[in-house]
């Protein structure tokens, strides 16, 4: 039981995790710095 708990509560942090990372790259605040040298330039940044 203890071990389905964790597993619960890991699967949930982690889809934190990525609704903010994506939350955040839609809203331009996902790129280190410059987005010139950024992966997902094409994602972020003002519109």
């Amino acid at each position: 039981m203890p071990g389905i708990i964790l597993g619960a509560i890991i699967l949930a942090y982690t889809g934190f995790v990525i609704y903010k990372k994506t939350k955040n790259l839609k809203e331009g605040k996902g790129c280190c710095g410059g987005c010139s040298s950024c992966a997902s330039k094409g994602k972020c940044g003002p519109k």
